[in-house]
């Protein structure tokens, strides 16, 4: 088989996916992505997932499993800390131990790069993992490193929609909302209300950090600090009308920091909000009638407002 790098889309390709296919097209090895999620994709997920796994994890196994015939290589990387002081969930620092487990694959058809943190060592090290057994010099793969994350860094986040009547903040880890088949509905419904959709991934990582500054003693999870700083940040600005954070069920980290984030920013901040826990056994009825009832609930508070304004008793 000729060489063809394997990427899953999911868990921390919706992190980082931009930044691994600008490094791979700048080292001119083809890539090959598993698509969207879809119900064949989850149900195999789900058959070869531990009952304890959460969801992503369930579906990262079924965008494994559906690459495994057409790629000489599966690229997943372990990456267990990048900003210091904040770690990434143990599943992703596992993800390749869960996968050669999984599916008995040899060292050789996993790239498998160590990310413990961003120093040059680690770097360094990590585009000779990947270089190494695709027969590239890794000389040529820091060059390509360097040029795709400067690429990334420079990708500036979608403009607002002027034209949108109102602004919903969703908020969860990106596996998630960036996800088709999880958050696909959601996004249909408020287009249909002429409602924008604003996510953490619309803000420069610089704003999300600054403001998550304020919880570094008591969240230990990088990415549930980027949910935190994110909430921070929706919670302070005027033209949010609502908020919904969306979770997997069997998130360890969710459980914990969604109960915090509501006890300490969401209802002291006096806006609408609404926590959405997923599972694979969530149906899209169900979803749509929750977050139905809390645009509604959200509309009505907005004409209210726009009334009292009116009489200048706001």
């Amino acid at each position: 088989m000729s060489v063809k790098v394997g990427i899953p889309q999911a868990l921390l390709y919706h992190e980082f996916g931009g930044f691994w296919l600008e490094f791979f097209q700048n080292i001119r090895v083809p890539v090959t992505l598993s698509g969207n999620t879809n119900k064949q994709i989850l149900d195999r997920g789900m058959s070869l997932a531990i009952d304890e796994s959460c969801i992503p994890l369930k579906v990262y196994l079924g965008h494994v499993e559906s690459l495994l015939n057409t790629c000489s290589h599966i690229f997943i990387p372990r990456i267990a800390q990048y900003y210091p002081d904040n770690h990434f969930c143990a599943k992703l620092a596992g993800l390749p131990d869960i996968v050669q487990n999984t599916f008995r694959l040899t060292g050789k058809e996993l790239l498998s790069p160590n990310i413990e943190n961003s120093s040059q060592a680690t770097v360094v090290k990590a585009v000779r993992t990947i270089c190494q057994p695709l027969g590239l010099s890794a000389i040529s793969g820091q060059r390509a490193y360097y040029q795709a994350r400067k690429a990334w860094k420079d990708n500036i986040p979608l403009q607002s929609d002027h034209t949108a009547k109102a602004k919903i903040a969703v908020i969860g880890h990106s596996y998630i909302i960036k996800d088709v088949f999880f958050n696909n509905d959601i996004e249909k419904f408020f287009k249909s209300q002429a409602v924008e959709i604003i996510t953490p991934n619309d803000l420069p990582n610089k704003t999300i950090y600054e403001e998550a500054k304020a919880f570094r003693q008591d969240i230990y999870w990088q990415l549930s600090m980027k949910i935190a700083g994110a909430t921070r940040y929706f919670c302070r600005q005027s033209d949010i009308a609502g908020i919904i954070m969306v979770s997997s069920f069997g998130c360890g980290p969710d459980s914990l920091v969604n109960e915090y984030l509501e006890h300490h920013i969401l209802k002291p901040s006096n806006k609408p909000h609404m926590v959405i826990t997923i599972d694979e056994h969530t149906g899209n009825a169900g979803l749509i009638t929750r977050v139905e009832a809390f645009w509604d609930m959200v509309s009505r508070r907005l004409k209210l407002e726009d009334k009292l304004s009116s009489y200048g008793l706001s």
